[in-house]
């Protein structure tokens, strides 16, 4: 008896703290649900089922971080599930949410209602994944968002826009193959914006940063892409992905970018003709370059070495050549 009373009071306590813990985070791994052992129909009621209760029986009170990835077939039926746990789980307090939905054809609309009337004023970081994010001006924005991650998202740019400028604290912005923004803009108002990462999508025409502390940015896409990436004498590490991008390193880089830190290229084709770098990287400590698919036979891979002498303060060079 004695030992069942300790048992129901440790119990008891472990209960209570379960209900205000502060980090929840759900996926079959996290949940120890193994497909090959039960089936795949069966983990998949399991999950719902567990994230259900659970949810539904949490305070609210502490919940700081709550991380949602669900990677099973994806029916109507389960948007009616995550609209019920976001709108238990998202209150004031909360300060990182995590939707990732794994299936293709996803396809759930965020509730942008849900971070309305303060409810999202204390999140600082937002990273969503194949579904529909659609913020309006009544919506307004999250000021304490610090880092914004969009994955396979469908927003258009003037959707986007209308959400940035509304989150003035922001400096992290991640997209990843948002697919329905043409033309990506990033407003001025976003004096702390330090990190951008744009990649993935082929109807992507312009990117144009008016954001004016940008230090970092980070790029892969077709070499169709108009970048307008403003005031650039503080870029301290770029990161650069598509066809062309050495010879662009050596045509553009030195007068626009004088200061970088860190300098990655990786560039499928190059032009055969190579010039020769004029200006210098002073403060270049890091390059990385990669060329890898199908190449001019006759690029001057030697002309590479005059990345040496443009760099005076380099500490680390990384090259990777693969050929078709």
């Amino acid at each position: 008896m004695r030992d069942a009373a300790r048992a129901a009071c440790v119990s008891r306590a472990l209960l209570r703290s379960w209900r205000c813990h502060s980090n929840l985070n759900f996926s079959k791994e996290t949940l120890g649900l193994n497909e090959n052992a039960c089936g795949k129909d069966e983990a998949v009621r399991v999950f719902y089922s567990k994230v259900d209760h659970i949810l539904k029986r949490h305070s609210g009170i502490g919940l700081k971080k709550l991380k949602i990835l669900i990677d099973s077939d994806y029916s109507a039926k389960d948007s009616r599930y995550l609209n019920n746990w976001l709108w238990t789980a998202v209150a004031p307090g909360i300060e990182e949410l995590t939707l990732i939905l794994v299936p293709f054809g996803a396809k759930y609309n965020f509730p942008c209602s849900l971070l309305s009337d303060g409810s999202g004023d204390s999140i600082q970081y937002l990273h969503l994944a194949r579904c529909s994010f659609r913020p309006t001006a009544t919506l307004g924005g999250l000021r304490s968002l610090t880092r914004l991650h969009l994955c396979l998202v469908r927003i258009t740019g003037d959707e986007l826009v209308c959400f940035l400028t509304h989150s003035p604290a922001l400096e992290r912005l991640e997209l990843r193959s948002c697919d329905k923004i043409v033309c990506l803009k990033v407003p001025r108002l976003l004096q702390q914006l330090n990190y951008l990462e744009v990649s993935g999508w082929a109807k992507l025409k312009v990117i144009e940063n008016e954001a004016p502390n940008v230090s970092s940015f980070a790029f892969g896409g077709g070499n169709t892409v108009q970048l307008s990436l403003g005031e650039t004498l503080q870029m301290k590490s770029l990161s650069m992905s598509r066809c062309g991008s050495i010879f662009y390193a050596r045509a553009e880089l030195p007068s626009s970018m004088p200061n970088l830190e860190a300098l990655t290229v990786h560039s499928h084709t190059e032009r055969a003709y190579a010039p020769m770098l004029r200006s210098k990287f002073p403060h270049l400590k890091r390059l990385s370059i990669a060329l890898t698919g199908v190449s001019s036979p006759a690029y001057d891979y030697l002309s590479l070495a005059s990345f040496f002498d443009a760099a005076p303060s380099l500490e680390t060079f990384d090259l990777n050549i693969m050929q078709i």
